[in-house]
């Protein structure tokens, strides 16, 4: 029997430094004048065609409350209730032997994908799950400067210590849980932090170094070998910036189509894999579509198909 697979819409675009009240997510399932396939499309030619079990389950929208917070600059707040009921839903995902494929929203909703996943994995069932964090950024922020986007690594270990924020002892991140792919622009408390916790980090002058297959026969070997359970967190800007451009924050030198294609493909097809999300695409700056043609092959490569 095949995976199951849920689309679980985030489409929080609030703590970026693009901040909109733009559903990405809608923007994305539907057909246009620039693309040949929508996601929702892209779903029913698996569904009906290759017999695929694959089921859109909605969006987690930004409820009055959690909008309420972010006008009042209560942001961290803000994030803890949103990703609170992302976390819910993901976690109900789980229950039902399904695997989410989140799509965002900007990256700061990974404190509720990683947490649904920290809960259910670690907590309930004591397995030890890798977060492979493919990014041009490292997002392990730990001051107060710069937006929330920027921080969700940061807050998931427990590194964040202002305005209130703090994690559930039993679903803290541990930094040896963590593998970096892509990232090559850090600020210098994220460069610091990183070395200080012994996070891997297979950046791009790595990948430069030793090859893009080479670095990832060596990280699937390292979590085939030492992981119970594999969770991808995939950020548009890891693509090279010089062609992707859909973001707030585009950045030259980084992933290749065929690459980015290559590493969600191979990570999703080990047995171990049980979730990813897509964050930080912004249609409304993908104007020719390529992007978006993209982003759902990428999330095909998520359901097994390469071809």
């Amino acid at each position: 029997m095949g995976n199951k697979f849920d689309i679980i819409g985030a489409p929080f675009n609030k703590l970026g430094c693009f901040p909109t009240d733009e559903n990405t997510v809608d923007e994305l399932r539907s057909l246009d004048e620039h693309t040949w396939v929508g996601l929702s499309d892209w779903i029913n030619v698996r569904t009906t065609r290759w017999s695929a079990d694959i089921t859109d389950t909605g969006d987690v929208e930004v409820c009055a409350q959690v909008q309420e917070l972010i006008d009042t600059n209560n942001k961290e707040a803000a994030l803890s209730l949103y990703c609170d009921q992302l976390k819910s839903k993901i976690v109900s995902s789980y229950k039902q032997g399904r695997i989410p494929i989140t799509i965002g929203g900007d990256h700061s909703i990974a404190v509720g994908t990683v947490q649904a996943t920290l809960d259910y994995y670690q907590k309930q069932r004591n397995e030890k799950v890798a977060i492979v964090w493919v990014d041009a950024h490292a997002d392990c922020n730990n001051s107060l400067e710069s937006n929330l986007h920027g921080k969700p690594l940061a807050m998931l270990m427990n590194q964040y210590p202002h305005n209130g924020w703090s994690v559930e002892h039993e679903l803290i991140l541990s930094p040896k849980n963590i593998y970096y792919v892509a990232v090559r622009d850090l600020m210098p408390n994220e460069y610091q932090l990183i070395n200080e916790l012994g996070i891997t980090n297979y950046g791009m002058d790595k990948i430069d170094s030793l090859g893009f297959r080479a670095v990832l026969t060596q990280l699937v070997e390292t979590l085939e070998q030492d992981f119970d359970r594999i969770y991808l967190s995939f950020d548009y800007d890891a693509l090279d910036g010089s062609i992707f451009r859909a973001c707030g924050t585009p950045n030259v030198g980084g992933l290749s189509a065929r690459e980015a294609l290559t590493l969600v493909h191979a990570l999703a097809t080990s047995p171990k894999f049980v979730g990813v999300d897509f964050v930080e695409y912004l249609p409304e700056l993908d104007k020719e579509g390529i992007s978006k043609e993209l982003m759902v092959k990428l999330i095909d490569a998520v359901w097994g198909f390469r071809a």
